[in-house]
């Protein structure tokens, strides 16, 4: 009988090994028929639309679309779908993609064009950082800041190559800010240059500069095999 449980449970593990690994190729293909350069944007799900975040995300949906930049999202409510429409709207016409997760009960925002459902957590994270040429991220809980923190870990780690990351919201983030020069950095847990890994700004001209800046060259890439 041991034997048989011991059977049974690597059998599903499996399962589950070729199942996650499937979803992850899937997701890969289908963001690389998305137009590339993309950015990925995060925040709370639990935004209303008349918030004044999420206003701010829908108008840099909507710069970014005009830029050609395609917006990559959680797929979700809150800043993802104001980030989904202002991409999205039939003045831009801009692409966008959403990457949800079974379970939340969010389900897809009106506005995503291209949307898939995965069963993990991490594999949507996996996807949400490794194929971005940049990050903005708003304000949010748990899950923005974990995306957040690890998105800040693989690139002081070299696990992902350096690419922009725009915090939006002085006042939301001014708190975290203070914790990781108070005591993280006071700690010598991370070292000054640590903190420059990322931007903090008010600004939705200076985030998508500084995105757009980034991705010009991979713009101009484009546009030089186009014409080929």
């Amino acid at each position: 009988m041991f034997l048989l449980q011991r059977l049974g449970g690597c059998i599903s593990l499996w399962f589950s090994l070729m199942r996650v690994s499937y979803q992850i190729v899937y997701g890969y293909f289908r963001l690389q028929k998305l137009p590339h350069p993309m950015v990925t944007i995060f925040g709370g799900a639990r935004a209303l639309q008349t918030d004044d975040y999420a206003e701010l995300a829908h108008e840099l949906g909507q710069r970014l679309a005009k830029a050609g930049i395609s917006v990559v999202t959680g797929g979700g409510s809150g800043i993802m779908e104001a980030a989904s429409c202002g991409a999205t709207n039939e003045k831009n016409g801009g692409s966008s993609i959403g990457i949800g997760v079974k379970g939340l009960g969010e389900g897809q925002n009106p506005c995503v064009k291209e949307y898939f459902i995965l069963d993990y957590f991490f594999a949507r994270r996996w996807l949400l950082t490794r194929y971005s040429d940049g990050f903005i991220v708003f304000p949010g809980g748990y899950g923005t800041l974990d995306e957040l923190t690890e998105l800040l870990t693989l690139i002081r780690t070299k696990k992902l190559p350096v690419s922009p990351i725009v915090l939006i919201g002085i006042e939301y983030w001014q708190p975290f800010m203070d914790w990781l020069k108070k005591e993280v950095l006071g700690h010598r847990f991370i070292i000054e240059e640590h903190l420059e890994i990322f931007v903090l700004t008010d600004d939705i001209q200076e985030a998508f500069d500084i995105v757009h800046d980034f991705c010009r060259p991979i713009m101009s890439e484009k546009d030089k095999k186009d014409k080929k």
